[in-house]
């Protein structure tokens, strides 16, 4: 563990993970986690919500509040969980980052243009990530959250240094994968994710990625673009790319071959079902979506998301994704 007063002296360095649900960012994450001084910590923005602290289990198998390592971060920053706290931390934060926050969130410019309750929330967010720092001896934290409005909230703490990835997904995988039966387990049980139609899966995958657009596609510093199956097809190269964005060029990439990652025991909050895999992965494309996707379920997400498609790459239902070179905070 650094010393607090070394680790308060520099700022905390972030890797943000937006754009849509089920594109990948588990697995990414976990992918990152497996390298020298990075900590994968999940989806941080979901910590507040309702029952979530109590019911989750952490990716190592405890339940959240009984994790050797989560118990730690959280006894040092609340102490023990009130649900009512809770509640209040959920409502500041969805004062700005649900839709109807927007307008509020695209012009405030500092911490002092924000009501109390939401600077208490960046102030509490801002000592939980201090936190994980110091117990991890981390020189970057994975933040795999996606809400583009919850990055751009992050951007007004002066002590973050925020970069982010827009990892995309075709939008006809993202789709079939929310139509997928999965299933994790929590303290109430094994739970069921939720699961999508064809039409609301395509509208959140439009929305999100907008908004990922307009809030961070024109800070080339801080933005990169990333697509999942280009990840898949050359691990080494998005992961290569990825590090050097995040300011951690000199870390090693790690692959045990071309397509296969050894992951070790980590500690994620939140995320895809697949976040309890340990051990050799070999990165694949799933591409069942293409022999199982309904058709007219197909022409719905297409029709809807084109205009996204065609920027992403994914040119046409049938073909196979064109080639998007990565973009890098130097182009």
């Amino acid at each position: 563990m650094n010393n607090a007063g070394t680790c308060m002296s520099r700022p905390i360095r972030i890797l943000f993970i937006t754009g849509n649900s089920r594109s990948g960012s588990t697995i990414l994450g976990a992918a990152l986690n497996q390298i020298d001084g990075v900590f994968c910590a999940g989806e941080m923005q979901r910590i507040w919500d309702r029952n979530w602290l109590t019911d989750e289990y952490c990716s190592c198998g405890s339940p959240i509040l009984s994790c050797p390592f989560w118990s730690a971060v959280f006894s040092q920053v609340i102490g023990s969980y009130n649900p009512k706290t809770a509640r209040k931390l959920q409502r500041a934060r969805d004062s700005l980052v649900k839709l109807h926050g927007l307008p509020r969130l695209l012009t405030s410019r500092t911490l002092n243009s924000l009501s109390t309750p939401v600077r208490d929330y960046l102030s509490l967010t801002e000592r939980l990530y201090r936190a994980i720092q110091e117990h991890t001896n981390s020189q970057l934290i994975v933040d795999t959250s996606k809400y583009p409005t919850y990055s751009y909230l992050l951007r007004l703490l002066p002590s973050l240094d925020v970069r982010v990835v827009h990892l995309v997904r075709d939008a006809r995988a993202t789709a079939y994968s929310w139509q997928r039966v999965k299933a994790y387990p929590t303290a109430q049980g094994i739970r069921y994710m939720e699961r999508h139609t064809a039409l609301r899966s395509a509208i959140a995958w439009l929305i999100l990625n907008t908004l990922a657009d307009l809030l961070w596609e024109r800070d080339s510093k801080r933005y990169l673009l990333v697509r999942y199956e280009d990840f898949i097809a050359q691990p080494g190269r998005t992961l290569r790319a990825i590090l050097n964005h995040a300011g951690e060029s000199q870390a090693s990439v790690p692959l045990i071959d071309e397509h296969t990652i050894n992951i070790q025991h980590h500690h994620i909050i939140a995320g895809n079902a697949n976040r309890f895999r340990t051990g050799l992965v070999k990165l694949t494309l799933d591409n069942e979506w293409r022999h199982k996707l309904n058709p007219i379920d197909a022409g719905i997400v297409t029709l809807t998301t084109l205009p996204l498609l065609r920027k992403y790459g994914y040119w046409s239902p049938d073909s196979a994704p064109l080639s998007v070179p990565l973009r890098t905070s130097a182009d």
